[in-house]
């Protein structure tokens, strides 16, 4: 009966201790982990629709890049897509060097300065975009993941996410015409960010409909000891 009483208490505690993590726990461990990333890769892509009386256009961007925090780095390859065709981009980007090369041509070579090595939305951006929507947002939990999500429209939100994914609605009342689902998936090994899916959508009468579908996938965190330009591309380079 001891031992019986014994189990059932420890079982109790098991009970409370999985369920004292809740939302704000949750977020406070993963915007410190900014603090302990120091390298990640992404995999991406934004999804455009656009059909108005003048245009009825669609075009997406797909790609992946390998990002050093400090020292700076950044690798990146991306395929962009319209009705005219498809282009593909790779760049380098080390210390003071950038190497671009668009559609299989030659590298060519530019010099720039050391904070202009930049990905947007970065890691961090992710980071000061869950640290202010997070109120908003509703906290569920599935197999290996939290996941903080929003369905509607909420202008604080839209606000947001505008600058980082470039969202631009021009032609809308946005406060009207504007429909949003922002789902957040955090890993519950390290409170990491492991996906960003945002899809917003506007739509009035006069103007027309447009659609954006965004996700955004961080991957291989702390794995990336180094980024280096390949020696091919540098004698090729113009």
């Amino acid at each position: 009966m001891k031992r019986l009483m014994l189990l059932l208490f420890f079982t109790i505690i098991l009970f409370l201790s999985a369920c004292s993590e809740n939302k704000e726990d949750i977020v406070e461990k993963t915007l410190e982990t900014e603090d302990t990333i120091e390298s990640y890769a992404t995999d991406y892509g934004i999804a455009i629709d656009v059909k108005t009386e003048f245009r009825d256009e669609s075009s997406s961007v797909q790609g992946n890049a390998t990002i050093v925090e400090n020292p700076a780095a950044l690798h990146q390859v991306f395929t962009s897509t319209t009705s005219n065709g498809e282009s593909t981009v790779e760049g380098y980007m080390v210390g003071e060097d950038s190497y671009i090369n668009e559609g299989d041509v030659e590298w060519i070579y530019q010099q720039i300065e050391q904070d202009a090595i930049q990905f947007e939305p970065s890691y961090k951006d992710i980071l000061n975009i869950i640290d202010q929507v997070q109120e908003h947002t509703e906290f569920t939990e599935q197999d290996s993941t939290y996941q903080l999500s929003f369905e509607g429209f909420n202008r604080e939100i839209y606000d947001t996410l505008a600058s980082p994914f470039n969202v631009e609605l021009t032609g809308f009342n946005v406060d009207d015409d504007v429909k949003q689902k922002l789902v957040i998936l955090i890993n519950k090994e390290d409170h990491t960010v492991q996906a960003l899916q945002y899809d917003i959508a506007a739509d009035n009468q006069e103007t027309g409909k447009v659609t954006m579908d965004i996700h955004m996938d961080y991957n291989k965190f702390n794995e990336v000891e180094e980024i280096t330009i390949p020696e091919e591309v540098k004698d090729s380079a113009s």
